[in-house]
């Protein structure tokens, strides 16, 4: 089954599935997070392995019939205002299942961070809350192992040293970043909602 597998790669950069006992219909088409973001008639189901020079590249998708999403580290909301990829949003306090930009220093309404794509206001989006994911951040220099908390830039987090401070992720590496760029750091939950 693996050498099958292996030279259907080769062919057509799919991989077939197999859960073990046996040949398998199913199909994880492969390539790059651009790749992905340019499929079109897709149907709810479809995987989608994405890969890239980084962790918060390599991911499996699976499409849901409105969005994209890797399970276990992303959730499927509604944005309640035009969100950019990176962006740190919390829930809209006006519409069901509807996300918003942060908007202060420490926000305690962080739930996640857009993800796969901009997204225009009353639009589905993919909402990354766990798992390792680029940030969108203000200006400054970023160290690993650091933490990252919201700013008072609307949808940009900051870097913090305490964990008294509510971070809601831990920097990857170290980074020089220009106003609105991304930093690549592990999203973990915060411990007060």
């Amino acid at each position: 089954m693996c050498q099958t597998n292996c030279d259907n790669y080769k062919n057509t950069g799919e991989l077939t599935g197999d859960s073990g006992g046996g040949e398998s219909n199913s199909i994880v088409q492969t390539g790059t997070i651009n790749e992905l973001q340019l499929k079109t008639g897709m149907v709810a189901g479809e995987l989608f392995f994405a890969f890239g020079n980084t962790n918060s590249k390599n991911k499996l998708w699976v499409y849901t019939g409105n969005t994209w999403q890797v399970s276990g580290e992303t959730i499927e909301m509604i944005a309640g205002e035009t969100l950019f990829n990176g962006e740190l949003i919390e829930m809209s306090t006006t519409g069901d299942y509807e996300v918003v930009k942060t908007t202060s220093a420490g926000d305690v309404g962080f739930i996640g961070v857009v993800q796969f794509a901009s997204v225009d206001a009353g639009d589905y989006c993919t909402v990354a809350v766990d798992g390792v994911w680029p940030v969108r951040v203000v200006a400054g220099t970023y160290t690993r192992a650091n933490y990252l908390r919201p700013s008072s830039t609307a949808g940009l987090a900051e870097q913090t040293t305490s964990v008294s401070s509510e971070p809601f992720a831990k920097i990857c590496l170290n980074a020089v970043a220009q106003q609105g760029a991304v930093v690549d750091a592990v999203l973990h939950s915060q411990e007060i909602y």
